[in-house]
């Protein structure tokens, strides 16, 4: 009874969340309760209802019915069961409007409510409404037929009800069986919503990657497992729990706490978008550093309804590249001494007057492998380290570096005896790294001179082509087959036709020319036949055009 009174009285409960037997309670009552009104007024009228046992016998079973509606078991019997109650109900109406005759008149409209609840339970609407109909005709023409009074006139007279009640169930049908869709779709986006919910946050615990979402005061809304471990390590020590402020987070690199106002969560919530920044949470060897990216997320009418933050923990990753860094500087100290001593001794004694012409030989033999195990040293460094610094941006004649590219490679060039030709239209003004770009020059002329046969010429031109400065390089060596043109500027790959030939390399130079191009907003591209030569061609914005202005 307290289920009932609560959801009558619209308190925590709703009807849907009721039991079988507490809902058909509530479908019974809003007529008892009505039956129980007409008898009030049938005591204030002074009628001589009371005097009439139709009248008291149709309270009586409205009660009757109540009771049953009460006791018995409706979860266990089929769940069409219950619709036997609005049948019930028309006999007790029917009685208690025949017994009242024209006293009260309107009883009839108490067949609204069976007729709401047959056409409301869902259970063969159309057949429901129609049944509740033909109740409701023979409710109200029963007395006729009873009492003798029955003909074409007075059956007549009594339609409207019926009609009434029968346009009332097919409308509340009608509006049932909308709902009942509505509810049905709607119980489908919950269940899909929640489906969702659980995989997000199966997902989110899931990756690797801490995230913390937070409203836009900066109170947290949702923080994942990983990030409840990345949490935990920025706490100072011998506390379980801390407030923002009060956490060991330290810029990379330094030993001092970041301000709270500059911290991720606090920049955030202030509008800023952070991107890979680096933080060192913690001290000692519980210390973490991680990699923090964040942005604000907005709700569906566009506002901003809070921010998220992903912290990556990269602490392995970042005492490996300082690993790297430190051995790739003993290395290059270990490798660079001896072989400074190698090519200085080497030119001591090809200088040495008394030295026979075959010992001379020799010496250009040693410092010819110490020069290139030298630029090997240098190509593996550059490619450890790749863009690992801003490039230092400077005014450069690329015609000039070509010249220069020229002169130092002449000697090689006699040597195997090709012919070096070089053109150019002048000034070639560009904007970039020195070391860089005569590296990627020293790179195509020393294997235009590699690849090519005693003989032959290597042509190189440095034009302007629009915003422009293009250089090309065109050897008459053995080419590059078709199959290993694409993939000349992979680290590491070497053309089958230069690993047939024997000639030495480490297969890094192109793939660290075609990088630097890039870095400098310019283009390296390769066309090659083999048998006949390659052509290689450098683009490079000159300075002031293609934004690349100083």
């Amino acid at each position: 009874m307290d289920v009932v009174l609560d959801v009558m009285l619209l308190g925590q409960r709703r009807f849907h969340e009721l039991g079988l037997r507490a809902q058909v309670v509530l479908r019974q009552l809003p007529l008892n309760l009505t039956m129980i009104f007409v008898c009030g007024i049938s005591a204030l009228a002074d009628t001589a209802d009371f005097a009439d046992a139709g009248f008291v016998i149709s309270q009586l079973l409205a009660l009757a019915v109540l009771a049953a509606c009460a006791a018995v078991p409706w979860e266990r019997l089929p769940r069409w069961s219950f619709l036997a109650i609005p049948v019930l109900d028309f006999y007790p109406i029917g009685l208690l409007r025949f017994s009242d005759g024209d006293l009260l008149p309107g009883l009839g409209l108490l067949a609204v409510f069976p007729i709401l609840w047959l056409a409301s339970a869902g259970y063969r609407p159309r057949t429901a409404v129609a049944f509740g109909a033909i109740a409701t005709l023979l409710m109200v023409w029963m007395p006729h037929f009873m009492d003798g009074t029955a003909n074409i006139h007075s059956l007549a007279s009594e339609l409207l009800t019926p009609f009434i009640m029968f346009v009332l169930g097919v409308a509340t049908s009608i509006s049932s069986l909308s709902g009942r869709t509505q509810r049905k779709r709607i119980e489908e986006l919950l269940d899909r919503s929640e489906t969702r919910q659980q995989l997000l946050e199966t997902i989110v615990d899931t990756v690797d990657v801490g995230v913390v979402v937070v409203d836009t005061v900066g109170d947290v809304v949702l923080m994942n497992a990983q990030q409840r471990e990345i949490h935990q390590s920025a706490l100072p020590d011998g506390v379980n729990t801390a407030r923002e402020p009060e956490l060991l987070v330290y810029a990379d690199s330094s030993d001092e706490l970041v301000e709270p106002k500059l911290r991720p969560a606090a920049r955030v919530v202030a509008g800023e978008v952070i991107s890979h920044e680096l933080y060192r949470l913690g001290r000692g060897q519980r210390a973490r550093t991680v990699s923090v990216s964040a942005g604000p997320f907005r709700d569906a009418g566009g506002e901003v309804a809070g921010s998220v933050l992903a912290f990556s923990d990269v602490t392995e990753v970042v005492a490996a590249i300082r690993a790297r860094d430190t051995f790739l500087a003993a290395m290059s100290h270990e490798f660079r001494t001896p072989l400074t001593s190698l090519l200085g001794y080497a030119e001591l004694l090809h200088e040495d007057a008394s030295l026979s012409p075959a010992a001379r030989a020799d010496t250009l033999v040693m410092a010819r492998n110490a020069q290139h195990l030298n630029k090997m040293v240098d190509d593996i460094l550059a490619a450890a380290t790749p863009g690992a610094a801003e490039l230092p941006r400077t005014p450069l004649d690329l015609a000039e570096l070509t010249g220069d590219a020229v002169d130092s490679s002449s000697p090689d060039a006699a040597r195997r005896d090709i012919t070096i030709k070089l053109t150019d239209d002048g000034v070639l003004p560009v904007l970039g790294d020195r070391t860089g770009l005569v590296r990627v020059l020293d790179n195509l002329v020393s294997n235009a001179l590699k690849y090519s046969g005693g003989g032959s010429t290597v042509t190189l031109r440095a034009r302007r082509d629009g915003p422009w400065a293009v250089l090309t390089v065109a050897d008459q060596g053995i080419g590059i087959p078709p199959e290993d043109l694409k993939r000349i500027f992979t680290r590491f790959q070497r053309g089958s036709s230069a690993l047939r030939s024997g000639i030495p390399g480490t297969g890094l130079g192109l793939a660290l020319a075609r990088e630097v191009a890039v870095r400098h907003r310019g283009e390296l591209e390769c066309v090659s036949e083999l048998g006949v030569g390659s052509t290689f061609t450098l683009r490079l914005p000159l300075r002031g055009e293609l934004g690349g202005r100083s």
